[in-house]
């Protein structure tokens, strides 16, 4: 019987819906439905033509169209209040209007705070002492600090705001949005950096705007001079919770990053303690990428939402979820909170004229990591589509290659470019000579550095990226009768060339000395083990570690690959069930080694759709996968609902629907709340399109994918979609 919906959560849930209305309705999709194989537009499937050259490509990215609307349509303005000398010194240092009203104005006497006027002789005098707000306010709320200046006004830059606390002012607007409420249920105030926080001209979000050359981004920000190597239990909502995620095993922490932590002491305790723990606790994984990205993911990411505050939000907003989701009794306005205020800084940001940068990319990209990891995959897919225009309007065929920075978001963006492109049957999906650049730059990088493992395996990740699109496409295009099938198995062999060549690669990484023979942490196996995962030189170790996870993308591609063309040709697939249960073994291996990262279980999250469909019916298989999709929700990933079903269906196991294991077993309150607010936001997709994207039935490989860069289409303008 499934989990009630109670009325807390509903509300909350009810709350966030109405924070993401649309100012009117969307512009209709130019995509194709994937529940019918047969429905494909003329224009697509042509995401891989063999009959152009792959090399000589242009030094920029195509054109941004010229008449596409901003992909939000603008708020109104906010009411501007005319800067005063005037007012009370406590009004001022908090950058808000002050009545004026004497002996105390009325915004100190709601907030209870010491109200000192500057005497006549001194009307520019700083604030005297005790004139800063106390700890006695409730709570805070940001504001745009360009709202009160004139001399910042029209900037894009969107530093991090003092706070405004009164009562009254919570209740103008409508509660708790904006609150920061510490994560232990108290008040925090915002402490104030010399000079109003960061200064204005390190701000990286604006260097691309000045046609400056953007400088390394880690000079960009003010570090701190006391380094903060832990994180402050004393600010933590549970004890417990610290000593959880203390206590588990990082190996990004443990090979060593010799970077000065970043200096947070400026921002409310709440935010203070979320970043500090995204900053200890969540890894590459969390973000879907791969050990390449975990400088990216913890310093450049942090610096650039320090310099821009819708990314501040959404970065809080990511940790303060996997913190709830820790915690199994986390409450969802502990992290909605902040996701709802980044939406409406967002909002804002892209109303504007200005050109957008890097941290807004950044932004979107951080909510759509969000909206898949609860679930959400139809406001995935308008994310999505913002995205893929920020990325013309921001990136560049030749930055991709030579800006690091750039070079992880394409990593970041190209990656749901796969799944929403593919998986869910999107069009908005990047030209080829975007992949193709970035494989050439990566092979020739590797070439360089053979003994290399890391530069080896980013090109392993770059065929392996392009291998799946020109699948994709072949597949739509013979379902589309655009080639003939002499052509399909042509191009069918070159495919096959490719998995050679990515294997060739993978076998030179087994490296012997880097090769576990013995498991330290070995328990007994018994009858019900699907696979052994103590194989002597089954793992590699130290700096070969990420090779095991390329070893599973790489079997888990080619099943896919080679299910299909077994689906068309119908012969047997007991190939295809030996490469799932080495699947298997790896992801078990993985799973009881002792040193490994938080969040590990994130990159096995697309293995379990094709096993399914071979092994479902081995009983140790299906008791064995019901655990690790247990993990992988307990962790934070919800596995969409149509997906549930559909393996409910096939393991003839109907109380899947309702959770994995039985009796509730490991079933945390915080994940029946994610999962009743997720289905209750993709109940009613606002179009027939997202109705199929939420369906998600290319989940179970019946591709029927055409893929294809419209630019001129509504879909790929990202209008009105965010």
């Amino acid at each position: 019987m499934a989990n009630p919906y109670h009325p807390p959560q509903a509300s909350m849930t009810s709350f966030l819906q109405n924070s993401l209305q649309h100012p009117q309705d969307p512009v209709p999709l130019s995509a194709f439905s994937i529940l019918d194989p047969g429905q494909f537009p003329e224009s697509v499937a042509f995401w891989h033509d063999p009959t152009q050259p792959p090399h000589g490509l242009p030094a920029t990215s195509p054109s941004y169209p010229p008449t596409s609307k901003p992909l939000l349509q603008p708020i109104p303005d906010q009411k501007k209040h005319r800067r005063t000398r005037s007012g009370c010194f406590t009004c001022r240092s908090r950058r808000i209007k002050c009545d004026e009203s004497r002996p105390v104005c009325d915004r100190c006497r709601k907030g209870n705070r010491d109200c000192v006027y500057p005497s006549p002789s001194t009307p520019g005098s700083g604030p005297k002492p005790g004139s800063r707000p106390t700890a006695k306010a409730r709570g805070t709320r940001p504001q745009s600090r360009s709202s009160d200046s004139p001399s910042q006004a029209g900037s894009e830059d969107f530093h991090v705001l003092e706070p405004i606390a009164d009562d009254a002012e919570e209740e103008e607007e409508g509660g708790s949005v904006g609150s920061h409420l510490s994560p232990s249920g108290g008040s925090s105030s915002m402490k104030s950096l010399p000079g109003g926080g960061v200064p204005r001209k390190h701000s990286v979000q604006s260097l691309r705007q000045h046609g400056g050359k953007q400088p390394s981004v880690a000079t960009t920000v003010t570090t701190s001079e006391t380094p903060m190597s832990h994180l402050d239990t004393s600010s933590s909502p549970s004890t417990e919770a610290s000593s959880r995620f203390e206590s588990m095993s990082a190996r990004s922490a443990s090979v060593g990053l010799p970077i000065e932590p970043l200096s947070f002491d400026h921002l409310p305790e709440d935010l203070q303690f979320y970043l500090n723990y995204h900053r200890e606790f969540l890894t590459f994984h969390h973000y879907f990428m791969k050990s390449r990205g975990d400088p990216f993911i913890h310093r450049t990411l942090l610096e650039f939402a320090l310099q821009y505050e819708p990314l501040l939000y959404a970065v809080v907003g990511f940790a303060a979820y996997h913190h709830s989701v820790q915690l199994g009794t986390g409450k969802l306005y502990s992290f909605l909170k902040y996701y709802n205020m980044a939406l409406k800084l967002l909002r804002r940001s892209l109303a504007s004229t200005k050109a957008h940068g890097e941290a807004t990319l950044m932004t979107v990209l951080v909510l759509t990591n969000f909206e898949e990891c609860v679930g959400d995959w139809v406001n995935l897919i308008d994310h999505h589509q913002a995205a893929h225009a920020l990325v013309q309007e921001v990136l560049t065929l030749e930055s991709i290659t030579t800006n690091p920075v750039h070079g992880h978001i394409f990593l970041w963006y190209s990656r749901f470019d796969l799944i929403a492109g593919i998986l869910a049957g999107n069009e908005v999906v990047l030209g080829r000579e975007w992949y193709i650049a970035k494989e050439d730059h990566d092979a020739l990088v590797a070439a360089h550095s053979p003994d290399d493992p890391d530069k080896q395996l980013a090109l392993v990740e770059s065929i392996t990226r392009r291998f799946g699109l020109e699948m994709a496409s072949l597949f739509a295009k013979l379902r589309r009768n655009i080639i003939q099938l002499d052509e399909f198995n042509r191009q069918s062999k070159y495919l096959e060339q490719t998995l050679d060549r990515l294997r060739g690669i993978l076998e030179v990484l087994r490296a012997p000395e880097w090769t576990v023979q013995e498991y330290p942490h070995r328990v007994p196996l018994t009858d019900d083990d699907l696979v052994d995962p103590y194989v002597p030189g089954g793992l590699l170790y130290g700096p070969y570690w990420d090779v095991n996870y390329a070893w599973i993308e790489y079997h888990s591609v080619k099943a896919m690959f080679k299910y299909q063309l077994s689906s068309l040709t119908h012969s047997p697939m007991e190939e295809l069930k030996v490469m799932e249960v080495e699947v298997c073994r790896l992801v078990e291996t993985i799973h009881r080694w002792p040193d490994k990262e938080n969040g590990y279980m994130y990159a096995f999250k697309n293995c379990f759709g094709l096993s399914a469909m071979l092994l479902h019916d081995n009983p140790k298989y299906v008791t064995w996968s019901r655990h690790k999709l247990a993990l992988l929700e307990q962790n934070g990933y919800m596995i969409p609902p149509k997906l549930r079903s559909g393996l409910a269906v096939l393991f003839q196991i109907p109380e899947i629907n309702h959770w994995w294991l039985p009796n509730d077993e490991g079933y945390p309150p915080i994940i029946r709340e994610v999962r009743a607010m997720t289905e209750e936001r993709t109940n009613n997709p606002r179009d027939h399109f997202r109705e199929s994207v939420r369906d998600l039935k290319t989940l179970f490989y019946k591709i029927n994918i055409d893929d294809t860069e419209s630019e001129g289409s509504p879909a790929s303008m990202g209008g009105d979609n965010l």
